[in-house]
């Protein structure tokens, strides 16, 4: 699995939300009045982060939503995508919890998303006991290897989650087979066009399966020409021509990608482990405030220094 491999989750998380509540927790559906706008709350997540030293590969999401009876609430999302256990995540969970209701006052509830393979380690709660005080979070926990038994279930459900978890355990299952992943891949972008979804839709889908099962070049050639023969068959060229134009596009966005993982680990080297705060910081900065912060590094004595250099407008 690719590194950063949480910029995909968070993509789909964003764009089929509602889908994704339906999947892992339908209970909730029917609690929720989806005719009112739900909100992701990124400001609200990043404050509370503040002072917690995070890793690269967990996605996290804080939304808030309207419940039937009128009542705001709000739903945190972490989606561990590190592909094996994390230490103290049931505290960084706990974490979270009590900082977002202490700081906003709002109802919350956790959920975490566990795409890795280790079937024993299942964290769905956290308790701290001392001298007959007890203090307890309990909190909903999907493991996406549990689905594998139902693998072909999802094949024709029309739901776009069920495609981001096929094309995830379709990663798993051929992570040191090229061949295998490209049979996965042409299937599954396949089923795009037969289960009803828009050219949005596909392309977000696609956006994430191809990120997922990435292939090298001499067969990515041979899945671009296998499913441009599909589009021109079927007379929707949704795929092959987004590819062919944002292949550029991809280009760029690597390369800064890696200016970016370059400067964090820069800064890691000089100052230690980088509160989220600042890995977010990173993320979201353009390509000349990277440069900035790659000159201001060198002679900085502090951390603050470098982030106090950025342009907003750079």
């Amino acid at each position: 699995m690719k590194t950063n491999f949480d910029s995909p989750w968070k993509l789909v998380l964003e764009k089929f939300f509602y889908h994704f509540i339906d999947f892992f927790l339908p209970a909730l559906v029917h609690d929720i009045d989806w005719k009112r706008q739900y909100q992701f709350l990124d400001k609200e997540l990043l404050a509370i982060q503040k002072n917690t030293v995070v890793r690269n590969r967990i996605a996290d999401k804080l939304i808030k939503v309207f419940r039937i009876n009128g009542e705001e609430a709000w739903v945190i999302v972490h989606i561990e995508i590190q592909g094996e256990r994390e230490k103290n995540f049931e505290v960084r969970m706990f974490q979270y919890y009590y900082r977002i209701f202490d700081r906003y006052k709002k109802p919350l509830m956790s959920l975490a998303i566990l795409t890795d393979t280790n079937k024993h380690w299942r964290p769905s709660e956290y308790h701290q006991r001392l001298w007959g005080c007890h203090l307890s979070l309990i909190f909903p926990m999907v493991k996406l290897i549990d689905i594998i038994p139902r693998i072909n279930e999802l094949s024709n459900i029309a739901n776009p989650i069920s495609k981001v978890i096929e094309a995830h355990l379709a990663a798993l299952k051929s992570k040191k087979d090229p061949t295998l992943k490209l049979s996965n891949k042409i299937n599954l972008v396949k089923k795009l066009y037969v289960l009803g979804y828009t050219k949005e839709d596909v392309t977000t889908l696609y956006t994430f399966i191809d990120y997922v099962l990435d292939l090298p070049p001499m067969l990515e050639r041979t899945f671009i020409k296998t499913i441009k023969d599909y589009e021109d068959e079927n007379n929707m060229h949704y795929i092959t021509s987004a590819e062919r134009l944002g292949k550029e596009d991809g280009i760029k966005q690597g390369l800064q990608q890696g200016k970016k993982q370059i400067i964090q680990f820069l800064l890691e080297e000089k100052f230690g482990n980088l509160h989220s705060e600042y890995v977010a910081q990173i993320e979201m900065a353009t390509s000349k405030q990277i440069e900035q912060m790659c000159r201001v590094a060198l002679k900085a004595s502090n951390i603050e220094e470098v982030f106090d250099s950025i342009e907003i407008n750079a």
